[in-house]
This record gives structure tokens, C-alpha cells and sequence, in this order.
């Protein structure tokens, strides 16, 4: 911790020292009109175009062009371009996080990342899993952005920007193929105008995969993927000063298998399998597919069979009216998915249990903003939004008649496993909301080089939930009179409360809460933001800014019983967490233009922490559990070194440390310490949060050579880097991530008067073993005695061709 501090104090000193020195550093020379200048960021990360150099907030940008070249298909890649960015999936979720903070797995968290595409709130973790494509620009906005994007963007936000229609016909067609993942990937767009007045752009793409993960229980690759997107977008001129935006996109996503391997394991210390691995107990004991033995991460799994698929629709349309000294902008969204999925939720090739599940959101949404032109003494934004949604999920663990869960409770109860035998628990969650803000923020030039910057939004939100778990039958049918007493034994067993739980014949199911269960809530919240900023001269600028964030309240989706709460309605329902940020930054340009060094100090607090809390068996949680802070530095830079090399870096050195924590999950294994230990709780007060590393970097290098017959050869190396992290949740120190560097090179031969581009991939060239999420196998430990982890895993060394064609 004091080596945390001590490097950020020697960090943030010396940037610090290199924004008053600046004018000394790099100093350039007379230069000729052919010398090297960098070329100008645009980004909208305040509602309007922008230079980043006069954006006072720590924003990352990957192009089109990067995002092509480096092969980013998906948030997922991201992450190898972005420091202080993470995404990872989990069984059942998938989790974004920004400096260290991101959501948990529960389908019923807002995210603490706002993903945002064309002004459209993606606030649900299953749309994070969508494709990339056809994007003008990717933007990651770190820290707090609650004023102009929306109070569930706590940790950061994603604004994400589709390309264009073109005033000129043009178009490409890219075909990409990896030989290592038996990948293809192919694209189709063409953009233009119809008349002076109405312009088009109409882009597809067709993308399949065969996987990097031998399943040998089922002789297959996984995760085998296919995934379709089609997209238009119409711009038409009503008059010189009003224009109208439509997009249609529809895309479907479909993924056989998972990126999961098995390893970690310990024998069981007591109990009936002592002295077996839980591999060895479900092949030797229970007679499963020899292929469960295989638990090391080796590019091999065990599994009877997982699939997803994932349908979106969306609908935008944008009307921008240019009056006299302001810019009117109405954004009109319907945005929805649905998505079905069947997990093999134990992750191995044994016959234990299989969770099906199903997710469904709607969502419509209205945004009026008013801009002022600037250039004023004052300028401004002034806007209102509403949005309305309705949020359905539904699963159910399913025990069939040949899962060894008969066999092992016939072990502790002769007859009790044929009870189980064919039954089921849906459960099923719904949520509708409605959203109503208003916000503004004012940029006074105090002066001609200093700007306070003076913005709210206050926001009311309300909630309507219910959810409800039942025992029935393996088809969902009702169980027949002759089972009824089933409901009780998954509670006892379980601990899972049933709304036909009997409550007769085993009392402890009582104590577990009631189901079906309601709530209704609503909150009203302010979220302000102050920032100055101080031009120190025409190439150098710093800024101090003070960010109030805050992210919604809820409904538990996914538990299973009341937890440690007094009642279920009150373990149902979550309070909204907060945070407070202080930011210190500086942008600089160097060397007459072919250079810039940007950099931010922050401090942030977090209050109300919403965690989701496995409860040892199947089911998860959810509360406001824990304070934490949060503080780290930033550093990124671009050099054009020369009329053809390109060299770009950064750095994020993060401390993250919960003040508060003291109800967290246990792994396996690991005894309950802290106030909360005789309620099974560990206490990770003072230790940092998953996927939370300290350091963070990246390193580019961008090469183009002049041929003959004007012929470039282009070459592109990145290098990602990373300190080790916890990969689960409950800092399982089995499931350590170590440190590992990221190489990815690209080589490529183009003409760019005749348009075509070729070239060769290669990513994760020095074949790094990289988990992405980790944690206890279930029942593994809670109802074998055993201990096994589970692994998602990064693909290793691939290898991909690349050809394109502009027309």
C-alpha cells in the first residue's frame, strides 16, 4: 500500500512538473511545412464537437482506423487498448468496469458503466456483449459523467459513434479470416447521397468463429460463434438549418459453448469423498465422462453442451435544428433485446445441473437538448429526458433424472435424491421503470483563458419489481401431490424458498423468507459537477474538476432466500450508490504540434457499494454493503516522430481499497473472519476489488513506408501491459491473474489511390494464459467437500488475414 502511494505522489509531482515545463520540453525547431504534425482528436464527450485537447475529462479514443487495424470486434477486445478499462463475462453476466468499479453478476444491477451508442443508453450488461462495427470512433470517458450522460454512468461511461452517411458515393468491402480460431469475418458497406438533400449508408456484416477450446466431453471446439449485424442510416436536409437522422440496426449473436476451464483442485479434507478430487469423485465415484479428469488450463474443458443467442433492435432518429445563436437536438430511442441461454452451470462434462435462462428489455427513451453556439461569455446546454422500460428474466436450475444430485442425497437419505429426481426452480423477475431529468451545464469565461464550468442534473426515477421462485416439475409443470414436500427439501438442501414450500415438514424453510415477493420504489437524486479549467497558453491546459455521481437502487433478481436481511422484501430490494470525485489534469501539446502529453490525478468515494453476494449454494445476494476509495493517475501521449512513424503510450497506476466491507463472499475454503464471521461473512475491508490491477499500460507504434507504384507497407505493433489482479470476486488467491504483456502486430501491403488493403494479424504473439473471471466451481465445495475453480479464459497466439477494398 505505502509503494501504491509512494508512486502515485512521484507520478502526480511529476506531471505536474512537466505541464509548467512544457514550453522546455520537446522544444521544436523552425520547421519546415512538410514537418510532422499530429493530426487533431474530435470527440463529443460534452454533447458537442470538440477538440480532446480542450475536453477537461480523461477520455481515451480508439478511431476507426485503430479499431480496424488492431482487429477490436467487441467491448471484450477493448480492454487490450485501454488502460483502467475492463470487461469480463461470468456465467451468467457480464461485468464493465472503469477504474476499478463495475457491477456485479445480477441481471437486476443498472451498470456503473454507461455504455452509450449514438446517444442511446445501453444500460443492461447484455448488451456489452454485442458487436463492434462500422464505428466512427470509440470513446472511454473515465470517472463520474452523471451531468450530460446520465446518473448510471458512476464509474465512466462508453460513447460509442456510428459512421455516417457521405456526402460522396464511396463503400468497402473487408473479408478478415484467422487460421488459429477458424474465424471469418466479413463486411459490407456503402454510403452516399440520393439527392443534393437525402443521404445513405447502408453497412452489413457476417462473422463466425470456431472456438480455441477443445471440449472434450463433447469432441467440438468452443465457443463456436456466428453473428449477423445489418445497419441503415438516412440523413435528409428539411432546409438549410434542419436535418433528420434515422438508424435501423438489427443484429443476432449466437455462441455454442463457453471459454471455461477447470483447475485449482484441493481433495475433500472430510466427509464421505475425503481424500478425492472433485474431478475424481464425479468420474470415479459417480461414473462420469472420463473427460472431467482433464482440470488444468490447457485449452481443454469438460461440458455436456451451453448455447446463447441474442437478438437487439434498435431505432434512432435525431432531428438537429440550427437556430440563430443554438443547436435544438432531439434524440428519439427504441432499443431492445432478447436473450436466451442454456448453462451448463456446474462447468463440467458431469451430469449435475443445468440452468436455463431467459432475458428480455424494452426500452424507450426522448432527449430535448439546447446548445449554444459558443463563443460566448457564457455558453451553454440546457436538456430534459425520459426514459421507460420493461425488464423481464426468468431461469430455472433444472435436476434431471440422471444428474449424480439423486444418487448423492440417496447417500445421506435413502429415497431423498429420487424426490429431486425431474424437478425444477423457475424463478422469474420483472421490472419496469421510468425515468424523468432535467440538466444543464454553463461554461463562464472568466477570462480569456479561464473557464468555470457549473453543471446539474436531478433526476427522479421510480420502480416497480416483483419476483417469484416455485418448485415444479423439470418441464415447469406443477409437481403432483406426491412431491409437494420437494418445495421444502430444496430449501433444507438448498437453501432455496419456494413460494409451495410447505413450511411443515423441515421449519428451517420458513426462516429463509417468503416468495412470491413486490416492491416499489422511487428516488429522487441531484448530481452536481464543477470544473475550471486554466489555459496556460495556446498549447497547454489544466483543469480541477469536483463530480458527483450516483447509480440507481433496485430489485434483487437472483436470490434464492432472504440472506442475512430481516425479511425478503427487505433483502429484495437495494439502495442507490454514490460517488464523489476529484480530478486533477493537464493537456499539453508539444513541439509544434507533432506531440501531446495528457495527464489526470483523481480521488474518488464510493458510498452504498451495491455487491452482489454469492450465498453459498446457487443463488446471489444483493446489497449496499461497502465504502471504498479510489485513487490513481493517468498518463497518455502521442509523438509523430516522423512524416511516417507514429508513436502513442499510456500509464494508469490505480490504488482501489474498500473501507467498508465486511459481509463479502468466502471462497471455498477460507475461514469467515471480521464482525460478520458468525454469519459466514469475510471481511475485505482495506483489500482492493476484482479485476482492479495497479498498474496499467499500453505502447504503440505506427509505420507506414512509401513503395513504388504507390504502394505503402504499414506496420503496427501494440503492446498492452498489466499487473497481476484478482480475477473473482472473492480475491481467491487460487484465482490470481500474474502480470503479462499483450503483443499484437500487424503487417500490411496497400494502395491508396487504387483502395485495396492486405495484410497479416498477429495477436497475443507471446501466447500469454490470460483469465478474464474466476471462481469456485459450483457445489464443488458446498455440497462435495471438495475444492475446484473455475477459469474463463483469453484466446492464446492466433493468427488472422485481413483483406479490405475501398471503392
Amino acid at each position: 500500500m505505502q509503494f501504491r502511494k509512494s508512486v502515485l505522489s512521484v507520478l502526480i509531482k511529476s506531471a505536474i512538473t512537466a505541464t509548467v515545463m512544457a514550453p522546455s520540453v520537446l522544444i521544436a525547431q523552425e520547421q519546415d511545412d512538410d514537418s510532422p504534425v499530429l493530426e487533431e482528436i474530435i470527440v463529443t464527450a460534452q454533447k458537442r464537437e470538440q477538440s480532446l485537447a480542450d475536453v477537461p475529462i480523461s477520455v481515451a479514443v480508439v478511431d476507426a482506423d485503430a479499431l480496424r487495424e488492431q482487429s477490436i470486434e467487441k467491448m471484450a477486445d477493448l480492454q487490450f487498448s485501454v488502460p483502467n478499462f475492463t470487461m469480463a463475462e461470468s456465467g451468467i453476466g457480464t461485468n464493465v468496469f472503469i477504474r476499478g468499479i463495475g457491477s456485479g453478476n445480477n441481471q437486476g444491477f443498472e451498470q456503473s458503466v454507461g455504455v452509450y451508442v449514438d446517444g442511446i443508453h445501453h444500460g443492461r450488461a447484455q448488451q456489452a456483449r454485442a458487436p463492434f462495427f462500422d464505428l466512427q470512433r470509440v470513446e472511454v470517458l473515465r470517472g463520474p459523467q452523471s451531468i450530460l450522460f446520465g446518473k448510471n454512468s458512476v464509474a465512466g461511461a462508453l460513447n460509442m459513434t456510428t459512421a455516417r452517411p457521405t456526402d460522396e458515393f464511396e463503400g468497402f468491402v473487408e473479408i478478415n479470416h484467422g487460421f488459429t480460431l477458424g474465424e471469418t469475418e466479413s463486411s459490407l458497406v456503402v454510403s452516399g447521397p440520393v439527392s443534393d438533400r437525402f443521404r445513405y449508408r447502408i453497412a452489413g456484416r457476417y462473422h463466425e468463429m470456431d472456438g480455441y477450446i477443445d471440449n472434450l466431453t463433447l469432441n467440438r471446439e468452443e465457443p463456436q460463434q456466428e453473428d449477423y449485424t445489418l445497419r441503415t442510416t438516412f440523413e435528409f436536409d428539411f432546409s438549410d438549418t434542419m436535418m433528420a437522422t434515422l438508424k435501423l440496426e438489427s443484429s443476432q449473436f449466437d455462441v455454442v459453448g463457453r471459454n471455461i476451464e477447470i483447475n485449482g483442485e484441493v481433495p475433500a479434507a472430510v466427509g464421505p469423498f475425503a481424500g478425492l478430487t472433485y474431478s475424481q469423485i464425479l468420474a470415479g465415484v459417480f461414473g462420469q465422462d472420463p473427460s472431467v479428469l482433464d482440470n488444468t488450463i490447457n485449452g481443454k474443458r469438460s461440458a455436456n453442451g451451453d448455447f446463447s443467442n441474442n437478438e437487439q433492435f434498435e431505432a434512432v432518429l435525431t432531428l438537429d435544428w440550427e437556430l440563430e445563436n443554438h443547436t435544438l437536438t432531439s434524440i428519439t430511442g427504441v432499443s431492445n433485446f432478447e436473450f436466451n441461454d442454456n448453462c451448463d452451470c456446474d462447468f463440467t462434462g458431469a451430469n449435475v445441473f443445468t440452468l436455463p435462462l431467459a432475458e428480455q428489455y424494452d426500452q424507450i427513451s426522448q432527449e430535448i437538448r439546447l446548445t449554444s453556439n459558443g463563443g460566448e461569455k457564457v455558453d451553454y446546454i440546457l436538456g430534459g429526458f425520459y426514459q421507460t422500460s420493461d425488464h423481464e428474466y426468468r431461469d430455472a436450475l433444472v435436476i434431471d433424472s440422471n444428474s449424480i444430485l439423486v444418487p448423492l442425497l440417496n447417500l445421506s437419505s435413502p429415497g431423498l435424491g429420487d424426490l429431486f429426481a425431474n424437478t425444477s426452480g423457475p424463478r422469474e423477475a420483472l421490472v419496469d421503470t421510468d425515468i424523468f431529468s432535467a440538466f444543464a451545464q454553463f461554461d463562464w469565461h472568466i477570462s480569456d483563458n479561464v473557464t468555470l464550468q457549473i453543471g446539474g442534473r436531478l433526476t427522479h426515477e421510480s420502480k416497480d419489481g416483483s419476483r417469484n421462485l416455485t418448485i415444479a416439475a423439470a418441464d415447469g409443470s406443477p409437481l403432483p401431490a406426491s412431491q409437494a414436500i420437494v418445495a421444502d427439501l430444496y430449501g433444507a438442501v438448498f437453501d432455496v424458498s419456494a413460494s409451495n414450500a410447505l413450511n411443515v415438514a423441515f421449519p428451517v424453510t420458513a426462516n429463509l423468507g417468503a416468495h412470491p415477493v413486490k416492491g416499489s420504489r422511487s428516488e429522487t437524486v441531484f448530481t452536481p459537477d464543477v470544473k475550471l479549467t486554466w489555459d496556460v497558453s495556446g498549447d497547454t491546459m489544466l483543469y480541477a474538476s469536483v463530480v458527483r455521481g450516483s447509480k440507481s437502487g433496485g430489485f434483487d433478481f437472483r436470490a434464492n432466500n432472504k440472506g442475512a436481511s430481516a425479511t425478503m422484501e427487505e433483502a429484495f430490494e437495494f439502495e442507490n450508490e454514490t460517488a464523489t470525485s476529484y480530478e486533477f489534469g493537464g493537456k499539453m501539446t508539444l513541439a509544434d504540434g507533432a506531440a501531446e502529453v495528457n495527464f489526470a490525478a483523481y480521488y474518488t468515494k464510493f458510498d452504498d457499494l451495491q455487491v452482489s453476494i454469492f450465498d453459498g449454494t446457487l443463488g446471489f445476494n444483493v446489497g449496499n454493503a461497502a465504502k471504498a476509495e479510489v485513487k490513481g493517475i493517468e498518463l497518455d501521449g502521442r509523438w509523430q516522430a516522423t512524416n511516417s512513424l507514429t508513436l502513442s503510450g499510456s500509464l494508469a497506476v490505480t490504488d482501489f481499497e474498500f473501507q467498508d466491507y465486511t459481509n463479502g463472499r468466502c471462497n471455498f475454503g477460507q475461514a469467515p473472519n471480521g464482525p460478520q464471521a458468525s454469519d459466514g461473512f469475510c471481511d475485505y475491508s482495506g483489500q482492493t476489488n476484482q479485476l482492479a490491477s495497479d498498474w496499467q499500460g499500453t505502447f504503440s507504434a505506427v509505420h507506414v513506408h512509401e513503395l513504388s507504384g504507390g504502394m505503402e507497407l504499414n506496420t503496427a505493433l501494440n503492446v498492452f501491459f498489466t499487473d497481476d489482479y484478482h480475477a473473482s470476486a472473492s480475491l481467491d488467491p487460487a484465482l490470481i491473474q500474474d502480470a503479462y504483456a499483450n503483443v499484437n502486430l500487424r503487417i500490411g501491403l496497400s494502395n491508396p489511390v487504387s483502395g485495396w488493403d492486405i495484410a497479416l494479424l498477429g495477436q497475443n504473439l507471446t501466447d500469454e494464459e490470460i483469465i478474464l473471471f474466476g471462481g469456485d466451481a459450483p457445489l464443488s465445495g458446498s455440497t462435495f467437500g471438495a475444492i475446484a475453480k473455475y477459469n474463463f479464459v483469453a484466446p492464446g497466439r492466433t493468427y488472422a488475414i485481413q483483406f479490405s477494398k475501398k471503392f
